[in-house]
């Protein structure tokens, strides 16, 4: 039986091969299903299933998925079979997708023949099937095993492949859980594409589940009712800033989930600090008494019960499944003697397969970076050889995303809602934005720099399958579910020409994005295409013999590493009361972590840093105390600025003269930020911060004055289409970069890197002024604050405002009452909203 097996899998995957081949015009060859292999293939099927003890799941996803994708439906009725066979194994949810006549709001299956055969798969269903709320659900074993362990143990780390549906389970769980007893949620996600997406995804199930006593918040917010409970879906930096904020603590019983927990990896790298950022947080939850529950969850990490014990001092149940249920093939073109060949990978064989291409005359840039006409060209052959189906296309660069974008054909686009959003794109961003002329197409590209309304709306397009091709760069490996049958990337390299800070993608990373494709629910195969396979094999981290393997990852868990690396030098600079300067290379972050937790936990900070790899003598913390003791800083300032040396807060302290602007239409307050700016790039003791926060291009000449101009039309709600149609664009040639990047600056540099920069000196001066808070949302009216608050894209909530709220006297309301009002008009509202908008706001109604 192996070996029947074994050539039944084999026929399968070179039925797939010469599809695929001759759907990107490889070969040509003539495809036959027999029909002796279908027999055979539930021959196997059925003893794989019934007959052994552990059957291999991949192994019955795999013939599954390619008997659906190629054998004759009409002729065999194989719903029944694969509704039947999953079931065995634990997985009815893949078997959702082979019937078309799945009740979902009951969650059964079409009738099978027999009355047996319908008892026996109905019970096996019934051990993956939960009900909440009295709506029923189906879930894998794997996610069962999720469910269950959610009720009785307190730390668990759970390890999957991307489409194994874990968020999915977890989430449900914690609505679950909501409606028995009152708790918070906290959910750490690590970028505003996966916040948005966490939070519309509480938002549907809440509305499923008829669940009306909780709140989604996208940032610190102590305006809750007490019968109400709070799910506060947070960036990593959102949640620290709160954790830092005496005032502001999660006080009420909390379950907390760390989605992607594999970013804490670049903790060993001085210069990353959202790693670092992520992995504070966690290690602050450590300590609250209140945390009932921790989850951690990521793709294939190796020992996650470690990190989970190693991050929170307790032991951590592991969860890890290596199994997909979905189909994940690749197919890479590789030259050999001036031959050039098309590979099929998959996980269940050990050698890959093999063809010549027999016309490569259209291959063109193998070996080679750059993409220029040529490669353009046959890229654009091998996205229209896929059409029918969605695409992602690996980008190394923003630029690179949109000049494939626009390079590749599509034909023109009829559909109403995305002519509404091209529209809604020139309004809002500008009438030459590039994205406009590659959405009439229906191809887009999404990346970082992205505006915030474009991007939620951007996500929704695509998940609607409205749009066929999408040029993406690393968003992509955030968690973001973007649906793709196909990914198509070219090689590992994240550049166009080669320098000493390069970087190319991990092979971890890249089993991570071909894990992309092919969602839970929605396909049974998903493909990654490779247009160069030996600029893979040229890379350090991939060996030929596992070339695109399911490679796994194990996560650092502290600072040990770095910290007995530079032992010597930060002993020497914590003994004394030396500010953090540019000669800590390698190691000024971790002096600063030393000199702040001192500062916080006093004699305490020696246990806590232990814990995170850092060993110091109790001699050397009461030397420590003894030099901050010195500071003139009050240390309520030092613990809201938790990555700045509290000597370099000192010299700000005693240094800066001048006052600050309380508000951004106050008269004078563009000079005295002008002022701030200046006072911190010119002092040599701050001037570590400045070179840390503001990029150099913004240091020179005139710069600083245009950052400043930024920093002002975005504190004061000047709309983003306004600022850009201000901005004199003069370099014609690269308009769409110039576009893009005053985007960047508005929404890292101004929004998050200045406000960081600015803000220790106004916590010193008046930390009441509502300034920071302003250029940080981009918006200084409480209504439009809130609104940006909660998750409503900026350019949305100004819509809102001028559409419903010019006349609105919210000088004399609370934060309770502007809450209450928003959400009325909002909800009252909404159906005459235009579609584009309505999908911003949604999760509100």
């Amino acid at each position: 039986m192996e070996h029947l097996k074994e050539n039944v899998l084999n026929k399968w995957l070179s039925i797939d091969f010469a599809y695929i081949a001759n759907k990107l015009a490889f070969v040509r060859e003539t495809i036959e299903v027999p029909d002796e292999l279908i027999f055979n293939t539930i021959r196997c099927l059925d003893y794989e299933t019934t007959m052994k003890n552990s059957p291999s799941v991949n192994y019955v996803i795999t013939v599954i998925a390619l008997m659906w994708e190629y054998a004759n439906r009409e002729k065999f009725n194989l719903r029944k079979i694969i509704v039947k066979f999953l079931s065995r194994i634990g997985y009815p949810t893949s078997a959702v997708i082979a019937d078309e006549n799945f009740d979902k709001n009951n969650c059964t299956f079409t009738s099978l023949d027999s009355i047996i055969e319908q008892l026996l798969a109905t019970l096996n269903q019934e051990r993956n099937s939960i009900i909440v709320q009295d709506k029923k659900f189906l879930l894998t074993d794997f996610q069962i095993n999720i469910w269950n362990s959610m009720d009785t143990e307190k730390i668990i780390g759970i390890s999957a492949p991307t489409s194994a549906g874990k968020s999915f389970v977890i989430l449900l769980k914690l609505l679950d859980k909501l409606c028995k007893t009152k708790f918070d949620i906290i959910y750490i996600v690590p970028t505003l594409s996966l916040l948005n997406q966490v939070s519309e995804d509480f938002a549907k199930m809440m509305k499923i589940l008829n669940i009306n006593n909780c709140k989604i918040i996208n940032s610190f917010y102590d305006n809750t009712k007490d019968d109400e409970n709070c799910v506060f879906v947070l960036t990593q930096e959102k949640a620290i800033s709160a954790l830092s904020d005496a005032n502001n603590k999660f006080n009420n019983d909390l379950i907390l989930v760390a989605d992607e927990i594999q970013n804490i990896e670049r903790i060993k790298e001085d210069n990353d600090e959202r790693a670092k950022v992520l992995f504070d947080a966690l290690n602050e939850f450590r300590y609250k008494d209140n945390v009932n529950q921790i989850i951690i969850s990521g793709p294939r990490i190796d020992a996650i019960d470690q990190t989970g014990e190693s991050i929170f001092g307790e032991e951590t149940k592991n969860i890890t499944s290596i199994d997909s249920p979905v189909l994940n093939l690749t197919y890479s073109v590789y030259e050999n003697k001036n031959s050039y060949y098309i590979k099929q990978y998959c996980g269940l064989t050990m050698e890959p397969a093999i063809k010549e291409i027999t016309d490569p005359s259209f291959i063109k840039g193998y070996g080679k970076s750059r993409y220029d006409e040529d490669y353009l060209q046959y890229l654009n052959k091998i996205a229209c050889g896929l059409k029918g189906q969605q695409n992602i296309i690996f980008s190394p660069t923003p630029q690179t995303a949109r000049k494939i974008a626009i390079n590749l054909d599509g034909e023109e686009t009829d559909i109403a809602e995305i002519n509404e959003l091209i529209e809604y794109y020139r309004t809002t961003v500008h009438s030459n934005y590039s994205m406009c002329s590659t959405l009439n197409k229906g191809i887009a590209y999404h990346h970082g720099k992205l505006p915030d309304h474009v991007r939620k709306t951007l996500e929704v397009a695509i998940h609607n399958k409205w749009i066929s091709n999408i040029a993406c760069t690393t968003t992509l490996l955030q968690g973001v579910n973007l649906p793709t049958q196909n990914i198509i990337i070219r090689n590992p390299h994240l550049y166009l020409s080669k320098n000493k800070e390069a970087a190319e993608l991990s092979n971890y990373e890249m089993a991570n994005l071909r894990g992309r494709a092919g969602r839970l629910l929605k396909d049974f195969i998903g493909r990654t295409f490779v247009l160069d396979e030996s600029s893979f094999a040229n890379t350090d981290g991939y060996e030929q013999m596992t070339l695109f393997d399911e490679a796994t990852k194990e996560l650092p868990t502290g600072y040990g590493e770095r910290f007995d690396k530079y032992k010597g030098d930060i002993e020497n600079v914590i003994l004394t009361d030396t500010p953090l300067n540019n000669e800590m290379l390698g190691y000024g972050d971790l002096v600063s972590y030393i000199r702040q937790s001192v500062l916080r936990y006093g004699e305490n900070a020696l246990t806590r840093m232990n814990n995170v790899g850092i060993q110091l003598s109790k001699e050397q913390v009461a030397a420590i105390i003894y030099q901050l003791s010195e500071l003139s800083i009050p240390k309520e300032i030092c613990y809201k600025n938790r990555y700045w040396d509290p000597f370099v807060l000192d010299i700000i302290f005693k240094n800066y003269p001048e006052e600050v602007p309380t508000h951004p239409l106050e008269r004078g307050a563009k000079t005295k930020l002008d002022r701030m700016l200046k006072f911190l790039r010119d002092n040599d003791k701050t001037n570590i911060m400045y070179e840390k926060y503001i990029p150099k291009p913004l240091q020179m000449g005139n710069n600083r004055g245009l950052l400043c101009d930024l920093c002002m039309l975005w504190a004061k709600e000047t709309p983003l289409a306004e600022i850009l149609e201000k901005k004199r664009y003069t370099r014609e040639d690269d308009f769409s970069d110039q576009i893009e990047d005053t985007i960047r600056i508005l929404q890292n540099i101004v929004s998050y890197n200045v406000p960081l920069l600015i803000k220790p000196i106004f916590d010193i001066k008046n930390d009441k002024s509502l300034f920071v808070p302003s250029m940080q949302s981009g918006a200084y009216r409480q209504v439009t604050r809130y609104l940006i608050g909660v998750g409503v894209p900026r350019e949305c909530a100004f819509y809102l405002y001028s559409k419903f709220f010019e006349d609105y006297k919210e000088e004399k309301k609370s934060d309770a009452d502007i809450e209450n009002d928003v959400s009325e008009v909002i909800q009252s509202h909404f159906d005459e909203l235009p579609y584009w908008i309505k999908v911003q706001v949604e999760f509100m109604v």
